[in-house]
């Protein structure tokens, strides 16, 4: 029998991407949708509205502004997802992105969270426009049994039974990495590839380096790993901000992020 299931979503001025994304959710037929719109200067919010109602859904949708801002979180989205999963009335959460089409067999394996210790499914996505390094990417995680992606389904309770909200509110990046490795401790995970598709996968050198500082403190990775992942997806900066955080340089951390 089919579980329901609420959908989180954090919106930053997506108006362009909203067309895409909202419609590829309402297919999944949620029985909640909680769009947080952060400090949005565009038509984010009225763009966001006008599609739940084309989709009669607008009962169904719950539009959060969030406007303020969060001193004591180091990184606004790990912020924003937790307020949404703080705010889901349902154990069945999917996380997702204002930016990501959804592949409509995911519903298909929504059931299966909660059912043979399995509390959280995570969903391959492809690129567009595609990328060299997301298609190795891609490739790799055909292969892998420990696969990840951001786009992922996951249990409220095995979430707040498992993670540790003081060190979630320092992250700085990969707070979706830090979910996962959080629940996968004691519960079991599983990795599906899908047909979803990610629209904007242009990365910044800021985005690398802090990605960087995410690869040693969330996942302590060892210093091959952050070599080897630097070298076959094109981030040389991620090597740089590893250095940083294993370092425990954060001065210097914090005078490159400033700069950029």
């Amino acid at each position: 029998m089919f579980k329901e299931f609420s959908v989180v979503v954090p919106v930053h001025n997506e108006e362009r991407f909203l067309f895409y994304s909202l419609p590829s959710i309402y297919r999944l037929e949620p029985d909640e949708v909680i769009l947080l719109f952060d400090r949005c200067t565009d038509k984010s919010l009225n763009v966001a509205e006008k599609l739940a109602k084309r989709f009669e859904y607008a009962y169904r949708t719950r539009f959060i502004e969030l406007n303020k801002p969060s001193p004591e979180w180091a990184f606004r989205v790990a912020f924003l997802r937790w307020h949404g999963f703080k705010e889901a009335k349902n154990d069945i959460i999917l996380n997702t992105d204002a930016d990501v089409i959804l592949d409509e067999k995911i519903k298909t394996y929504l059931p299966q969270v909660g059912k043979n210790n399995v509390a959280l499914i995570s969903f391959g996505r492809k690129s567009y426009p595609p990328a060299p390094r997301l298609l190795i990417a891609r490739l790799i995680t055909n292969f892998s049994l420990k696969a990840f992606a951001g786009t992922f389904a996951f249990s409220r309770r095995a979430l707040f039974e498992t993670i540790d909200e003081n060190t979630f509110r320092r992250i700085v990046s990969a707070e979706d990495t830090y979910i996962y490795l959080s629940i996968s401790k004691k519960y079991k995970t599983m990795f599906i590839q899908t047909n979803t598709i990610h629209l904007r996968e242009k990365e910044s050198a800021e985005k690398q380096f802090v990605r960087g500082i995410a690869y040693w403190e969330v996942g302590h990775n060892p210093l091959w790993k952050a070599t080897l992942h630097s070298i076959v997806y094109f981030r040389p900066l991620l090597l740089a901000g590893y250095f940083h955080a294993r370092l425990k340089d954060r001065e210097n951390t914090d005078f490159f992020l400033k700069r950029r």
